[in-house]
């Protein structure tokens, strides 16, 4: 009986992509695929030096890209400052923001990922580092330990976004990060939905890096409207204009564009965005271009 349940949370759906989303993540502690889907430490690709290496990767790309945009003082105090990690997985990112930042918020809609993140920061803190990092914020070897970084995980319903305002002060996050996360959201919809509760929670002038999947015409990216979990991997994608307005609509000001700034030519692209001085107040109800179809 319990295989056929996954079987059809798997494959069936329920016609509402969101709540499809939330039971398709929810089943991590339970199918590999989603294990490493979600950057489980030791699962599929996951390897300790590859886990490690993905975390400071980005984390080295967003801190390049601010210091760009807000000059080298930007990482200075860093051990004072909020970071939260929107769609944490395993938590080899939000490893990296422990090892830097005094207070770390761990977002997910898996409670067992969550857990699983839960585990593996507690598993590093206290350890001694096997590396450094520079004054500039990035790793000049890698920085393995968890700082005394005060980290808190955080469980949102995938149909409830919103409810992230219930747990995480409006206004109280300097730095947000989101890798490997908005192509799997269930709809664009919902990407002006986040991306208005992400401009709530950040403080004025904070800073949120975001990869998203960029979309320019190639079928295989086509955003998809049915069949979650046969699409996961390549559910939502947007146009540069496309997700200029979303951004725009939720009060964030784009500070600088890169396509397939990993190297991966996967057709992301990476978005540094600053809060503006007047975010929208109305985080859960539509944007005025979520209604937007253009390429597809």
């Amino acid at each position: 009986m319990f295989l056929k349940l996954l079987r059809a949370k798997l494959h069936g759906g329920t016609g509402d992509l969101a709540r499809d989303a939330g039971d398709y993540w929810s089943m991590s502690d339970v199918n590999e695929r989603i294990r490493d889907q979600s950057h489980w430490f030791g699962e599929g690709r996951w390897g300790r030096d590859r886990w490690l290496a993905y975390g400071d990767f980005f984390f080295d790309l967003a801190c390049r890209r601010i210091r760009e945009a807000a000059g080298e003082a930007w990482p200075a105090g860093m051990e004072s400052k909020t970071a939260l990690d929107w769609g944490c997985g395993g938590g080899a990112i939000t490893r990296a923001l422990c090892a830097r930042f005094g207070f770390v918020y761990g977002l997910d809609i898996s409670a067992a990922t969550l857990r699983e993140c839960d585990k593996r920061i507690r598993e590093f803190a206290g350890r001694e580092a096997a590396g450094t990092v520079r004054e500039d914020g990035e790793t000049s070897r890698r920085a393995v330990a968890v700082r005394d970084a005060d980290f808190r995980p955080v469980f949102i319903p995938a149909a409830a976004p919103e409810e992230a305002l219930q747990i995480i002060p409006p206004g109280s996050v300097d730095f947000m990060i989101s890798i490997g996360v908005f192509k799997h959201f269930p709809s664009r919809e919902y990407t002006g939905r986040v991306l208005r509760i992400m401009a709530r929670l950040l403080k004025e002038g904070g800073f949120l890096f975001v990869q998203i999947r960029d979309f320019d015409g190639e079928e295989k990216y086509r955003p998809k409207d049915r069949d979650y979990a046969r699409n996961v991997i390549t559910m939502t994608s947007f146009t540069f204009p496309e997700f200029a307005v979303r951004t725009e609509g939720a009060g964030l000001a784009l500070l600088h564009r890169q396509r397939d700034g990993d190297g991966e030519k996967e057709h992301h692209a990476y978005y540094l965005l600053s809060k503006s001085a007047t975010a929208p107040d109305n985080p859960g109800g539509p944007g005025p271009h979520d209604g937007l179809t253009d390429g597809g």
